[in-house]
């Protein structure tokens, strides 16, 4: 028996969803008999529930059309498809700090009167 695809089929299934949900929404079910010192197959239990619980989110918001149900139950499309959104948001965060660079530069260098650009051609050789 594979210990992390069988722990993927309890955290995705509706069950622990709703469970995980209930417990967000602040219903006070408890995940676990202990409240503290969770065991590492606790950990790895509760990073997928939550991650399932992100991907089933995205999913009735309709965020991509990559993502569909399908893709939740199988595990390697599952994978793919968090590898996309993770470089996808990274992009998303790259490109925000770069325009954020770009208005502070604007800040520090804002001159009363825009200045007339010229261009001219030289030819420096023969």
């Amino acid at each position: 028996m594979n210990f992390e695809k069988e722990i993927r089929k309890l955290a995705r299934s509706n069950y622990w969803q709703t469970i995980y949900n209930a417990n967000k929404e602040n219903v006070n079910l408890q995940l676990f008999d202990n409240k503290s010192n969770l065991s590492g197959p606790q950990l790895v239990f509760l990073q997928w529930v939550q991650t399932y619980y992100s991907l089933y989110t995205d999913l009735a918001q309709k965020e991509s059309q990559l993502l569909t149900e399908a893709v939740i139950e199988d595990d390697e499309r599952a994978n793919a498809y968090l590898a996309y959104r993770r470089k996808k948001l990274e992009l998303e965060f790259f490109k925000y700090q770069k325009e954020k660079q770009q208005e502070e530069l604007k800040r520090k260098h804002h001159f009363k009167h825009e200045g007339k650009v010229s261009l001219i051609d030289v030819n420096v050789g023969e």
